[in-house]
């Protein structure tokens, strides 16, 4: 071409167009998926991989592990060493989560111990007495088991109940008179 010879424009390319080259997930997916000409091994070919004793997985998983195992054409050997490896994130994860609720119960007991200061045993003592008066022994045993038998709204919402309950009175009323007994009365009853 000359320089006096205008080149043809040529047609803008149509950026919505499907590209002719794979996309990268693709390509990035099939480079980890092997190209299998063998049948994929049944997931029941795994009878010896087992999660360790002292880790649950949810119903299910366990199937769900193997059939993927078998998809990706793993050994036995191989897929019971992802197995130990997600164990082991399993139990991390159980160990963080039991030290962060010990955390969260510590601080409410602080929160609870800075707001009731040197009376915190007497209301607790009440929060007690409240607790088993209304709900007995399975009210205790869930604030022992999620810890908020120490939360400060608890304790003193059960403080308050208590103080209610041992001063003889109806809520929002008036504690009774103490009336003075004989020693007869005392032991057999006012009689008229």
């Amino acid at each position: 071409m000359t320089q006096n010879e205008t080149a043809a424009p040529q047609a803008a390319p149509d950026l919505n167009a499907p590209s002719a080259r794979p996309s990268a997930e693709a390509t990035a997916e099939e480079t980890l998926r092997p190209q299998r000409t063998d049948p994929a091994p049944d997931p029941a070919a795994y009878p010896d991989v087992h999660p360790p004793e002292d880790v649950s997985f949810p119903q299910g998983a366990l199937e769900e592990f193997k059939t993927l195992s078998a998809e990706l054409g793993l050994t036995s050997e191989q897929a019971q060493k992802l197995l130990d490896l997600e164990a082991r994130f399993v139990r991390a994860g159980a160990q963080h989560s039991a030290e962060e609720k010990r955390s969260r119960v510590e601080r409410w007991a602080e929160q609870t111990q800075a707001l009731y200061g040197a009376q915190c045993p007497e209301a607790v003592s009440l929060a007690v007495r409240a607790a088993d008066a209304f709900g007995g022994p399975e009210l205790r045993e869930l604030l022992e088991a999620t810890g908020l038998g120490n939360h400060p709204v608890i304790v003193r919402t059960f403080s308050e109940i208590g103080k209610s309950i041992s001063e003889d009175v109806l809520p929002g009323g008036q504690p009774a008179a103490p009336q003075d007994k004989t020693f007869a009365e005392a032991l057999y009853g006012k009689h008229n």
